[in-house]
């Protein structure tokens, strides 16, 4: 959950048992065994839960020893950090974290959002102006391959890495963020998409990557966390807000979105796609008293987490929307609050990716990332592997996309409505949203 980007710089003894090596696979056994040590050293279960960690890296050792690519090495890393069956644990490939985790890192987009709906690969959102509207592309359209690559083919790449959460939530998000993952890019380059209309008319268009608003974060800015927020106030003094990734600065942007809002009764946090990020500061915007937030459990023990209301907190009946791309600081965010019961999620259950972690680059540009402190709610229930269950749960649906209507949110408001006892207004015209 937890970002801390330090520059790892280790200097490797003599591995025991091996013979000399020359460049390329001492290359690789020395960044096998800094990640096998960081994991060793800080993994917030010592006995690794039951799983002989020293066992493991003897297992592994011939066989990073005997590596002859770069692909491969990160293929058995990585399928070594996943036997631990807990999310937060991977090694990602220099300049590879945007096709990873494109909703956040992906520094340029066409202006899409879509979702994997009964198979098919479904624009979610279409964002007016951007240049996938001006190509015509509509929420409700199927997209059926990018850049001359099926979709088909995307999702079965994707499914050959099975990573935690391994579950169906988790398959679903790994498969989606791969087909965003190839749509999304740099800046000011095309991408091909092939697609088809309500009608099932087949159209193929390239449409240019303009650049998110963001910033550039880590050493020497080799991250770029791209930063949507929207804000607006739809009807019967129901305010909304959609973010995705939650970070300390946004606490301020939150809280002046809801204050411009003016007297808004009731309030929807849209967090789907959220990658996640950190809570501080975020739960405290809508807390009504001093309140258990979360359990924090590593090495060092169990520790309690409160949170204090702010000066200005929202203390209106609050939803917040999930989905099965909502992970880690999102889940969390969305499980304490529910909890404690002070929010009510609408949608779907998110997949479970919620452990603390810590994030850092290697001295040849990769990323890794290591689990540090398992997270769970102040009942003690573990988040990791289970996710968020909604209270209420809503599936999106491609044919109300094609009319314009969020499923989703349209269950928000009503709901919201009934809790504020205001009346249902209903839409200006038929499929028209609310504004």
């Amino acid at each position: 959950m937890r970002v801390r980007m330090t520059p790892l710089f280790v200097a490797m003894g003599v591995l025991v048992g091996l013979t000399a090596c020359c460049g390329q696979n001492n290359k690789y056994l020395s960044r096998f065994e800094t990640v096998w040590k960081r994991l060793n050293d800080t993994y917030f279960d010592a006995t690794f839960g039951g799983l002989n960690w020293q066992a493991v890296h003897d297992r592994y050792l011939p066989q990073i020893a005997a590596a002859q690519k770069d692909d491969e090495f990160y293929r058995l890393v990585n399928k070594m950090l996943w036997e631990l069956n807990v999310s937060h644990a991977n090694l990602v490939p220099p300049g590879l974290l945007a096709r990873h985790e494109p909703l956040v890192c992906a520094e340029g987009s066409p202006g899409i959002d879509l979702r994997v709906l009964k198979g098919v690969a479904v624009i979610t959102s279409v964002t007016s102006g951007s240049p996938a509207h001006e190509a015509g592309l509509r929420p409700g359209d199927a997209i059926h391959a990018v850049d001359g690559i099926p979709v088909e083919r995307i999702v079965k790449e994707a499914e050959t890495a099975v990573r935690p959460p391994d579950n169906d939530r988790g398959r679903i998000a790994r498969v989606t963020k791969a087909i965003l993952g190839r749509i999304y890019g740099k800046p000011g380059t095309e991408v091909s998409i092939a697609y088809s209309d309500e009608g099932g008319e087949k159209s193929e268009r390239k449409v240019m990557r303009t650049k998110r608003s963001g910033v550039t974060v880590g050493p020497n800015g080799i991250l770029y966390l791209a930063v949507d927020f929207q804000a607006r106030r739809l009807g019967n003094g129901i305010g909304y807000i959609r973010v995705n990734t939650l970070q300390p600065p946004l606490a301020t942007r939150i809280s002046s979105a809801i204050r411009s809002m003016g007297d808004i009764r009731a309030l929807v946090l849209d967090l789907r796609g959220n990658a996640g990020g950190e809570i501080e500061e975020m739960p405290d915007l809508f807390l009504k008293e001093r309140a258990l937030l979360y359990l924090k459990r590593s090495r060092n023990g169990e520790t309690k987490i409160y949170g204090d209301p702010a000066n200005d907190a929202f203390e209106g009946p609050l939803v917040l929307l999930l989905d099965q791309l909502s992970g880690s600081a999102s889940e969390l965010f969305a499980g304490c609050l529910q909890a404690i019961g002070r929010a009510v999620v609408v949608g779907e259950r998110s997949p479970g990716a919620v452990m603390e972690s810590d994030t850092e680059v290697l001295s040849d540009g990769a990323i890794l990332m290591y689990p540090v402190a398992q997270l769970a709610t102040p009942d003690g229930t573990v988040l990791e592997g289970r996710g968020v269950v909604p209270d209420i749960e809503v599936r999106l649906d491609r044919a109300m996309l094609r009319k314009a209507i969020d499923p989703q949110l349209e269950s928000a408001i009503r709901y919201l409505e009934k809790a504020t006892s205001a009346p249902i207004l209903p839409p200006l015209c038929k499929g028209c949203p609310r504004a």
